[in-house]
Parts: structure tokens; C-alpha cells; sequence
């Protein structure tokens, strides 16, 4: 197997997502969570058989469970559920059950993803846990990969895809409506997480059509985009405070680098051009056209209202006048992983070859 193979490189993406919080977020922090988060997600990538690779993911769900408990219960028994739910298809897997294994597989990555209605423990690690929410987006790559390698090749995929493609479409323009009305930065994170979990949702079902390496990108996508906007957002509430629509803006004049940085992962999130997004929606947009013309405009129209919803939040919270802070700007930590995270999402959307190429080849082959 090349260093570019198609598990090496989302174990990559994987990896940075997993560390970029805790790098980002000063203080201490136990090393045993990472280092376990880190094999049990290489075994997901690696093994060779569906039933270890999902035990393996449901293992990184545990994990993330236990580092959420005290924090939100509600996001904790979410991952909990997930990790239930992924040991279930590790066994059906075991045992030939593969529809079995494709639903319940379905149901962790809609509640992972944050899709709507399934979005409440995800809502509250954005809220309450922002570093396990961001680990566990790394974690969700994992899981899609293992979805895509081991049940997305069976023929009840076929016969689920135009429900996922329906249902994660209606989700994300639901969320994307949503988020046009909150009123602060941690409302516009949520329902910007909650959107994309629509978008992955759709991508899922666009799969059986051909369109792996798609879904796989509009997966990373998603985390690097949105584990970006909740690092900046977190490192703007720890020097303001709750960043209410209503309150002062104007301060992109004290905070000029993270300004920059969250208008760049905004603008990831909505597709802009050069970034990975405008890559992913695309290849998205035209595997839902052939199966869906509803979806695809519902689609469309969810990306159009998250974007007038990034602008408005960007707006409010960094332009007008001028709101003095004696707080520093981007530290020399969090100016590394906010270039790295923006690095990958430019170099995928300038060549997305590096990632699809591999990804196509890997995944479209059906498993022994």
C-alpha cells in the first residue's frame, strides 16, 4: 500500500483534526485519550475486515463519550448511542447481516453528522464541549470511510440511497433556515454543523450512485471547515465572552488574524471558490441532479441561505465600529493550526485529484 493510498491520506486529515483542538487550547491535557483515539481510529482505516473496523470506531466513540460526560450528558449519551450503534453493525457485519449493518451504520453517522432530527447531542457538544465535537468530526471520517469500504456496496444501499438523499436534503435546508435566525456565534455554529450533517447525509446516499469519493470528500470538507469555525469561535468567546448578534461588533480592529481566519473557514463552509467546499459541493450537486432534482434545488438553496447566514454573522460579530479588547489576538499556536487547517482545505480544493483519485480506487472496489 502507497503512502498515497486512500487510508493514508483520511488517516492524515484524521489526525490533524484530533490534535488541532488541543493544540489550539492552552493548558494541560491528558495524552491517553489522544494516543486512543489514534489507534482505534488507524485500526478503522486499516483493517481488513467490516466487523473490526466498526468495533474500532464504536472503541473511538467510548472514548469521546468519556471525555464529554462532564461536560454534557446529553452530548455524552449521544456518542454512547453511536458507539452502541456502530458495535451493532460490527457484529451484524460478523454475522452476514449486512442491511442490518448499513442502517444501523446510517444512524450513527446522521446523529454524529448532527442531521436534523437527530441533532441534539451535537448541538450540545458545540455548545458545552467544543474540543470533543471537533475530535469527534475526525472520528466521523472514519466512520463514513468504514461505511463507504464494508456496507455501501450492498444491494439494499440502492434501495436506501433515495431516502438518504430526500431526507439529508429537507435536513440541511431545515438547519440552513435555522441559522439565518439565531442571534448569537455559538447559535451560528450549531446550525452550521447541523446543515453540513444534512449535506454528509446525502452524500451517504449519493454513494450507491457511484459517487464514494465524493461523499468521502464532502466529509473531510466538513470537518476541517467546521472544526475551524468552532477553534476560532471558542478562541474568540475565551477573550470576549459570549459573542451575542445583538452587541457590539467591530472587532476585527483588536482581533485583525482570527477575523481573517474565521471569514476563510466561513467561507469554506459555503463553498468558495479555491477551498475544498467548492470542489465538494460541486461533485455533490451533479451525483444528486441525476437521481433527484428536488434535492439538488433544496441543496442549492440550503448552501445560498448558510451563506447569507455566515455573512450576517461575520458582519455582526467582526464589522462596524471599532470595539477596543486588551486580549491579544491569535496566539503563535493557534496561528499554526488555524494554517493548517486552512493549508489542506486549499490544497484540496485547488487539487482534489490528491484525495479523489486514491479514493475512488479504494472504495469502489467491493470487499472480499
Amino acid at each position: 500500500m502507497t503512502p498515497f493510498s486512500a487510508p493514508w491520506e483520511a488517516l492524515v486529515f484524521c489526525l490533524v483534526l484530533l490534535a488541532a483542538p488541543l493544540l489550539a487550547q492552552q493548558g494541560r491535557r491528558p495524552l491517553w485519550p489522544l494516543v486512543a483515539l489514534i489507534a482505534t481510529q488507524s485500526i478503522a482505516f486499516f483493517a481488513g475486515h467490516g466487523a473490526v473496523a466498526y468495533a474500532a470506531v464504536a472503541g473511538g466513540a467510548l472514548i469521546h463519550a468519556a471525555g464529554a460526560w462532564h461536560l454534557t450528558r446529553t452530548g455524552a449519551l449521544m456518542l454512547l448511542t453511536t458507539g452502541g450503534l456502530t458495535a451493532a453493525a460490527a457484529v451484524s457485519v460478523h454475522l452476514g447481516h449486512l442491511t442490518i449493518a448499513l442502517v444501523l451504520s446510517c444512524l450513527a453517522i446522521a446523529m454524529r453528522t448532527g442531521a436534523m432530527p437527530l441533532h441534539v447531542g451535537v448541538a450540545q457538544l458545540c455548545d458545552r464541549a467544543p474540543v470533543v465535537q471537533t475530535q469527534q468530526l475526525a472520528s466521523t471520517i472514519a466512520l463514513v470511510f468504514v461505511h463507504l469500504r464494508f456496507v455501501d456496496h450492498h444491494a439494499a444501499a440502492m434501495t436506501l440511497a433515495p431516502w438518504l438523499i430526500r431526507g439529508g436534503a429537507i435536513a440541511a435546508i431545515v438547519a440552513a433556515l435555522i441559522t439565518l435566525v439565531q442571534k448569537d456565534l455559538r447559535g451560528f455554529y450549531r446550525g452550521t454543523t447541523t446543515m453540513h450533517g444534512g449535506m454528509v447525509l446525502a452524500a451517504i446516499g449519493t454513494a450507491s450512485y457511484g459517487g464514494f469519493a465524493a461523499a468521502l470528500l464532502v466529509t473531510v470538507t466538513m470537518g476541517l471547515a467546521l472544526g475551524g469555525i468552532g477553534i476560532m469561535t471558542s478562541a474568540l468567546e475565551s477573550r470576549v465572552g459570549p459573542v451575542s448578534f445583538s452587541g457590539p461588533g467591530g472587532r476585527v480592529v483588536a482581533f485583525p488574524v482570527l477575523a481573517a481566519a474565521f471569514a476563510l473557514f466561513g467561507g469554506a463552509g459555503v463553498g468558495l471558490p479555491g477551498m475544498a467546499g467548492f470542489v465538494a459541493d460541486d461533485l455533490l450537486l451533479h451525483t444528486l441532479w441525476m437521481e433527484s432534482p428536488f434535492s439538488t434545488v433544496a441543496m442549492i438553496l440550503a448552501s445560498a441561505f448558510l451563506a447569507v447566514a455566515t455573512l450576517t454573522g461575520y458582519a455582526k460579530t467582526f464589522l462596524g465600529r471599532g470595539t477596543p479588547s486588551i486580549a491579544p489576538d491569535l496566539l503563535t499556536r493557534e496561528r499554526v493550526v488555524a494554517a493548517t487547517l486552512l493549508v489542506l482545505l486549499l490544497v484540496l480544493g485547488f487539487m482534489p485529484g490528491l484525495l479523489l483519485t486514491p479514493a475512488d480506487a479504494f472504495l469502489s472496489v467491493t470487499p472480499a
